[in-house]
């Protein structure tokens, strides 16, 4: 169920389009829901002179918009911009204004990359994985990359890859990642790819290469194995096999596996949109 957002500035005509999230804006109250909501996809670029004449006109609200022109004249941090935008209009508590300012103030430390890839992660967190996959993979390319990020960066591509089924690309991410950084989660995921795709054999050649210890790698083996072979997917199973078995109820099972085949293709094609 959606949020009412109860707007008492005027709504606009032509709204104004966030690009990140392709999403149209009609006002001021929207704006500022926008901000609270995705204050760790806000960069530079939206403190810009489009959004204040954008206020001034659509929002007919003349004063805002030359207060913040000013702003962007004194070259003011992000997290100055924003707080004026959010005093403005009354949607936020005094309280909530100071958390989302205190929120960018914080990203505004970390490095352009890092705040690229905070923005991808959400991307992932919200399953637009293909969004998320273009953002990790523009963000890879980056030649000065540190290299524990570039591994961290590899092993979110291994997962969104994975969550689209794509275990070849899946498994080249993780072990790209591996080489990088090194860690535990990163190479519980390689081995688990390769199980998940059915490929015992290249898992233990993994656990070879790598040099991984017999106890660490049978446990990640049988918890992948355990990922589809538990109690509900038995269940769920059995439950198709005693419909098909039973020739009174061909029609019952014919409807489950069209309507369990429905289900996955609008899930997949949710995960896909871009």
């Amino acid at each position: 169920m959606g949020e009412l957002i109860l707007c008492r500035q005027p709504i606009a005509a032509n709204p104004f389009y966030i690009e990140p999230l392709s999403l149209n804006i009609y006002s001021l109250e929207e704006l500022c829901y926008y901000v609270k909501n995705n204050s760790d996809l806000l960069d530079a670029d939206f403190a810009g002179r489009e959004l204040c004449h954008w206020i001034g006109r659509e929002l007919d609200m003349k004063d805002l918009e030359t207060e913040l022109l000013a702003l962007i004249g004194e070259e003011v941090p992000l997290h100055v911009f924003v707080e004026h935008v959010l005093s403005a209009c009354g949607y936020l508590t005094v309280s909530e204004i100071r958390n989302v300012v205190s929120i960018i103030e914080r990203y505004e430390t970390y490095s352009d990359q890092e705040r690229k890839k905070l923005r991808a992660d959400k991307l992932l967190l919200k399953e637009r994985i293909v969004d998320a996959i273009y953002a990790y993979q523009d963000l890879i390319e980056d030649k000065e990359l540190p290299s524990a990020l570039y591994g961290d960066i590899s092993h979110n591509l291994g997962v969104c890859f994975a969550r689209l089924f794509f275990f070849d690309e899946a498994k080249e991410y993780f072990e790209a990642a591996y080489k990088r950084n090194q860690k535990k989660v990163t190479l519980t995921a390689l081995i688990c790819s390769y199980i998940c795709d059915g490929d015992e054999e290249g898992a233990n050649k993994i656990i070879e290469k790598y040099r991984v210890p017999a106890a660490f790698a049978q446990s990640v083996i049988e918890h992948a194995k355990n990922a589809y072979q538990s109690d509900a997917i038995r269940d769920f199973d059995q439950h198709l096999s005693r419909l098909k078995s039973d020739h009174s109820r061909q029609e019952a099972y014919r409807k489950a596996v069209e309507n369990i085949v429905d289900n996955w293709k609008i899930e997949y094609n949710r995960l896909c949109k871009i």
